[in-house]
């Protein structure tokens, strides 16, 4: 049974690993989380029973699969100190939205999978953004790619369009989320509905439009042109 490392427990890390397990891609027993403390993964361990180790370097060195779910500026620091157990088979998931495979690959020269992935994956929906570097197999790739399917929609794209995309899938939430408080703070201010009934109609709204968009019969333009005119 292959072994899975997650190096980071931060809001997106959390999510990740959260929603795989809940989601029956991977198995309590074979995941390893690293804290340095422990305390912050009572509740995790409670749910799942994973194991949690107090290095970074003892993820790697018991893991195939790593994934660095830990801040941009940290990686560096992560990865000279788990650089010497990191062999030719290990496969390093990197999601640090700013950091190229590249800037990667000059501290680690191995299989390299880059995800952008989004706060949907909480609900199973939205879109994970994919990109490997040559050196990944397309055995390895499948295997990501599958962990992420379960929890999202996986699109493989360029490296260089990873910027605009992220903008587009894992930005949006958080942009669509405040327009939505804004409609609800301003329901409740112009009339007597509760926040509750706000809330209910901002989210069905929600809903119903999304349905409309995700509507095969209409183009995207289609769609907008009529929403637009009959809103």
């Amino acid at each position: 049974m292959e072994k899975f490392g997650f190096i980071g427990y931060g809001s997106m890390g959390s999510m990740l690993l959260n929603s795989l397990l809940a989601a029956g891609m991977l198995d309590p027993n074979q995941v390893f989380v690293s804290s340095r403390t422990p305390r912050r993964f009572r509740d995790l361990q409670e749910r799942w029973s994973i194991n949690v180790v107090g290095l970074n370097s003892e993820v790697a060195r018991m893991c195939k699969y790593v994934f660095l779910c830990v801040k941009p500026l940290e990686v560096k620091g992560v990865l000279d100190e788990i650089r010497q157990y990191l062999s030719t088979d290990k496969h390093l998931i990197s999601i640090a939205a700013s950091l190229t495979i590249k800037d990667i690959e000059t501290l680690f020269p191995g299989k390299i999978t880059k995800i952008i992935p989004s706060l949907t994956s909480e609900a199973g929906e939205g879109i994970s953004l994919v990109c490997h570097n040559e050196r990944v197999k397309s055995a390895d790739a499948a295997l990501i790619e599958t962990l992420f399917n379960a929890i999202s929609t996986v699109k493989i794209i360029k490296e260089e369009n990873f910027e605009a995309a992220a903008d587009l899938t894992s930005c949006a939430p958080g942009l669509i989320a405040a327009i939505f408080e804004q409609l609800v703070e301003a329901g409740t201010r112009h009339s007597t509905l509760s926040r509750t009934e706000a809330e209910e109609m901002v989210i069905t709204t929600l809903y119903g439009t999304a349905k409309l968009f995700f509507d095969k019969d209409m183009a995207f333009a289609e769609t907008i042109s009529r929403v637009a005119t009959k809103g």
